[in-house]
């Protein structure tokens, strides 16, 4: 090939060649240019979120219910540890173990295996001090319960959600669960950060770019109604009940009548929220406000109410009583004793289903379920943001479902599933001149600086009767605890008190059966409420299971201490008011 030719290929050649890159060149920077550029961000950049810190529960004093506190953990690297065995017997010395279970719980294939957790700040020093390269440290914050059981039903738990950050390290976030921790999440979770790590070609971090990452913002801090003191008197005398009757159940609510606060709710059995390997189903139940029952005569009070609201009768009234059994609707019904000519105040005292069935005529069934939905049966009590998770409706019938036989039952609480809370709310709004609230478990959600972000007030639901008819049941449910009524010993020295037994026999699939529900639902001082005691025993085991005999006592018990808590007197109690 002469000179000239090979001039020729050469320049065709480079041509060629310059093209190709050319075409090359463009291909990257036009065509694929978003391409490569994501692919260069995620061989530079990284972003990892930066957990938030969960807020706390209070009790209505900033008391903690429940918290986060931070924990360390020690992680091992078997694939490290693979290649330094000789740190094994320094490792096991340390954290106090044997070489020979240390080494089983090492895998070369499992990087950063949890070998320990929750290390004090000593056993950190000595750790590092060491200079175990096959170890590192990992912080986490673990959800703390520090009163136990107490609240737990009300509280709920938190599970930890892991989150992948590569194929060596996730980071955990607390999601809660159960109670307030799940009603309230959004709030207590806070939002997470994010940390934005920039590496040079040498896979070294830009500490420049650390400007750009964004904090995480805190949960806020719920603070409830509940009172841990009254709280723990609940909760003590819950278990007395649990030990003297071997109930199948109990729950009690105390209830501030003129906001509807919940000062208290307990339930057995109950859980340990800090404690994951004993949770049983039956124990993390808030039954207060899940479980649905027939509430005997308890329930005789919305009779009482609508009568004396409609004026069909007075206290004064008299009804004959049949000597204690009577035929209505092809039914018997009866009197726990014979009783003849009987005032409507004796009736209730007395707790006569025969009284209270005919004053039930005299109203007619069409007022009486009206009144038993206006005092808020048959509809869950909570509204709104903030509700306690569980809660259930009952069972109010409507009428075309009713039977000749109804108007026997109802007016004694029967042919009717109600909830502790339903109950304790309409005795309320006989302490509160009538007045039904809407019932309050948050007071407030705070920041960490203790600013309000959100207030919780109360909130009327509806006047039920007229005040002066609320004053004329209260006087009544005065005489039921009194050595003339059925609660006798649910009186508390230095007060008086307004309320009223329950007896109610439990239905099976077999019919009813020999067994109850004992019940009582008092307030105090009659006049001026200040608290509401409902408590209900759930077949109570022994010879004592009338409503009178079981829960009377139990109330006296838990009224008298949370009287001493308020500080209320008999002088004092306008005063105590103005300072809750």
């Amino acid at each position: 090939m002469n000179p000239r030719s090979r001039i020729v290929v050469v320049t065709v050649g480079l041509a060629l060649a310059f093209t190709t890159v050319s075409v090359r060149l463009i291909w990257i920077q036009l065509v694929k240019q978003q391409d490569y550029r994501e692919e260069a961000i995620k061989l530079h950049t990284c972003g990892e979120p930066v957990p938030a810190q969960r807020g706390s529960i209070l009790d209505v004093s900033g008391r903690v219910l429940a918290q986060s506190v931070p924990q360390l953990e020690v992680r091992i690297d078997g694939k490290i540890f693979s290649e330094r065995p000789q740190e094994l017997p320094t490792l096991a010395n340390l954290l106090g173990v044997s070489a020979e279970w240390l080494k089983g719980q090492i895998d070369p294939q499992n990087r950063y295996q949890k070998i320990a957790d929750g290390v004090n700040a000593d056993l950190e020093g000595k750790l590092r001090t060491a200079q175990l390269r096959s170890i590192r440290f990992e912080r986490k914050t673990v959800r703390d319960y520090p009163n136990g059981t107490e609240t737990s039903q009300v509280l709920g738990f938190v599970n930890l959600r892991d989150q992948e950050l590569g194929s060596d390290r996730t980071v955990s976030f607390e999601i809660g669960e159960g109670g307030i921790e799940k009603s309230m999440d959004r709030y207590l979770k806070g939002v997470a950060g994010e940390r934005r790590i920039i590496r040079d070609a040498k896979r070294r971090e830009i500490p420049y770019f650390r400007l750009s990452d964004r904090p995480a913002r805190d949960g806020y801090h719920v603070v409830l109604t509940i009172d841990q003191s009254i709280q723990h008197i609940v909760e003590r005398e819950a278990d007395r009940l649990v030990e003297q009757f071997q109930p199948e159940n109990l729950h009690i609510l105390v209830v501030r009548p003129a906001t509807g606060e919940i000062l208290a709710m307990a339930s057995r059995p109950v859980f340990d929220p800090n404690h994951r390997d004993t949770f049983q189903p039956d124990g993390m139940k808030p039954r207060a406000i899940a479980d649905a029952y027939e509430p005997g005569s308890t329930f005789k009070v919305v009779t009482l109410a609508a009568g004396l609201n409609e004026g069909v009768a007075d206290l004064n009234t008299t009804f004959f009583c049949e000597n204690g059994q009577m035929m209505m609707a092809g039914r018997v019904l009866k009197d726990h004793e014979a009783y003849g000519l009987l005032s409507l105040r004796e009736i209730i005292a007395k707790s006569s289903n025969i009284g209270m069935a005919k004053l039930a005529a005299l109203l007619g069934e069409e007022k009486l379920h009206e009144y038993a939905r206006l005092f808020g049966f048959g509809a869950r009590a909570q509204k709104g943001e903030g509700m306690l998770p569980g809660e259930i409706a009952g069972t109010l019938h409507p009428l075309k479902n009713w039977t000749k036989v109804s108007m026997t039952r109802f007016p004694m609480g029967y042919e009717v599933a109600v909830t502790n809370l339903q109950m304790a709310l309409a005795y309320a709004a006989i302490a509160n001149g009538g007045k039904r609230m809407e019932p309050r478990l948050i007071k407030a959600v705070v920041d960490r600086d203790n600013r309000v972000v959100m207030q919780f007030l109360p909130k009327v639901v509806c006047q039920v009767i007229r005040p002066e008819t609320a004053k004329s049941v209260t006087e009544a449910l005065r005489g039921v605890v009194s050595d003339e009524g059925t609660a006798g010993e649910a009186q508390v020295p230095g007060f008086t008190v307004a309320g009223k037994t329950g007896t109610a026999q439990k239905y099976t699939a077999e019919g009813y059966v020999s067994k109850y529900r004992s019940s009582f639902i008092g307030f105090l001082p009659a006049d001026k409420a200040e608290f509401l005691v409902s408590i209900l025993v759930d077949d109570p085991k022994g010879k004592k299971y009338y409503g009178g005999q079981v829960a009377a006592p139990a109330f006296r018990e838990i009224a008298t201490h949370v009287a001493e808590q308020l500080n209320l007197d008999r002088g004092a109690v306008v005063a105590s008011r103005e300072k809750l």
